[in-house]
């Protein structure tokens, strides 16, 4: 398979971003080397009929999302035409690539271990980096993050950064410090690149950690296999504690929910309810820095909606929303919704939902069938992990992140798996069901949204 290995050092510089720290690696453009590999693999294989070149289902309405993004910005700001071009054509090229370059449970394998282990030794920086002692870090204040690095001071508390030893100028943090430049924000671990964000390294660590690490213990088990992954689990879990995201932990409970409830039905929702309730209300952050990140969102979810009642159609263009706020959204659908209209956010819900259906169809399907273990221990572990992304987005960014890009190919790799075995299986969008996505996106930008915004006093 030519386009396996492309797409594995695709995801791995996505994620894990080696040219970020590594000198040697910033003086080749890697993203887009590895995205023309992982296209030319996949040519070469169709050529070589080792794959087939049927769309999944998601394909036709990922291609109108990503259109739609370069229409928009053409429209409302055409001189970020080019910048915004290459980011969606990097974005499809990863989730057309692995949805439509593996079409094999063994070749799915191989990039599901690709995404864990790269997720796996993000979380280990993340853990290492909240055990490790404070020191003071230095630099300018940015919308309440601190863009500097360590002085190699120790300290307890940030006032003991000032003093004779500070650099005139400089804004102060009491910091952990982690390896490959990273360190913390408020004490909370994060690491670098599309992660810098400790909510988004709790979400991608839940998907692309957790749920995958359970995939593998159930796909061949064993005492040493698990052992090891036991131990993997206890640094994802504790890198999930330390990011303080009460959305990350959440998200992580939703992962095992998912399997509870195949086990033991509507019955799981005791425990769940058991173990996600005090999570909720405990988890996370608390205190006058956790409100006022609440209703700093609150605020942003505001001028996501204001912008969109000024250009409901085309939205403000890809991109844009920081252009009118001094934060990003904090909510995918909200982002959709500003940056791209109305028409955006519908297409976006399509590709969600149409993912979200064909796992639910799929995982169905196959439950009753001799044979299909392999076929339903993979479409759990995506049905899983993309019931965490799905719950997590709508807090976060997500809209043209990698993660969740990766995990809808990912899905659409499972989808081509399963074909290869079941020809007939097949999921599409019905008009009852692009009826449904209508009315709720209509719902939500027209009634819940601004309802949500008045109780909060934003609006």
């Amino acid at each position: 398979m030519f386009a396996v290995p492309g797409i594995a050092a695709l995801v791995v510089f996505m994620l894990a971003r080696p040219q970020e720290f590594l000198p040697l690696l910033q003086r080749v453009p890697f993203l887009h080397l590895f995205t023309a590999l992982a296209v030319l693999g996949w040519v070469i294989d169709i050529r070589l009929r080792r794959l087939q070149p049927i769309a999944t289902p998601a394909l036709p309405w990922a291609c109108a999302f990503l259109g739609w993004a370069l229409v928009s910005t053409a429209i409302t700001v055409p001189e970020e035409l080019f910048a915004t071009g290459v980011q969606m054509a990097i974005l499809f090229a990863l989730y057309a690539t692995i949805a439509h370059g593996v079409q094999r449970f063994r070749t799915l394998q191989a990039i599901a271990a690709v995404v864990m282990l790269t997720s796996l030794f993000i979380a280990a920086v993340c853990f290492h980096q909240g055990l490790s002692p404070t020191q003071c870090v230095g630099g300018q204040e940015l919308a309440n993050e601190l863009a500097g690095k360590p002085d190699g001071r120790l300290c307890e508390i940030s006032e003991q950064c000032y003093g004779p030893d500070a650099e005139p100028g400089l804004e102060y943090r009491c910091e952990h410090v982690g390896m490959f430049g990273t360190y913390s924000v408020e004490q909370r671990v994060r690491y670098r690149g599309e992660l810098q964000d400790p909510n988004e390294v709790a979400l991608c660590i839940s998907a692309g950690a957790l749920a995958l690490l359970i995939a593998f213990m159930r796909r061949r088990p064993g005492p040493l296999k698990t052992v090891a992954l036991i131990g993997a689990g206890v640094i994802v879990v504790g890198t999930l504690v330390m990011t303080q995201s009460r959305g990350g932990q959440v998200a992580a409970l939703l992962v095992l929910f998912v399997y509870m409830l195949k086990r033991f039905g509507w019955r799981a929702l005791i425990p769940a309810a058991a173990v996600g309730v005090p999570v909720l209300l405990f988890g996370g952050r608390d205190g006058a820095n956790a409100d006022m990140s609440t209703m700093e969102r609150y605020e942003a979810w505001a001028t996501g909606l204001s912008l969109f009642k000024q250009s409901p159609f085309w939205g403000v263009g890809a991109g844009q929303f920081v252009e009118h706020h001094y934060l990003t959204a904090h909510n995918s659908f909200v982002l959709a919704l500003a940056e791209l209209g109305f028409v955006g956010m519908f297409l976006f819900v399509c590709v969600i939902y149409v993912s979200a259906k064909t796992l639910v169809v799929g995982v169905r399907q196959l439950g009753g069938i001799p044979g299909a273990h392999v076929a339903e221990v993979w479409g759990m572990a995506l049905l899983a992990a993309f019931t965490g992304v799905v719950f997590q987005i709508n807090t976060l960014s997500f809209t043209f992140h990698s993660v969740l890009w990766i995990v809808l190919g990912l899905i659409g790799a499972w989808t081509g798996a399963v074909r290869h075995h079941q020809p007939d299986f097949s999921v599409r969008l019905s008009w009852r069901d692009l009826g449904i996505i209508l009315v709720a996106c209509g719902l939500y930008a027209f009634a819940l949204l601004p309802m949500l915004l008045k109780a909060k006093g934003v609006m």
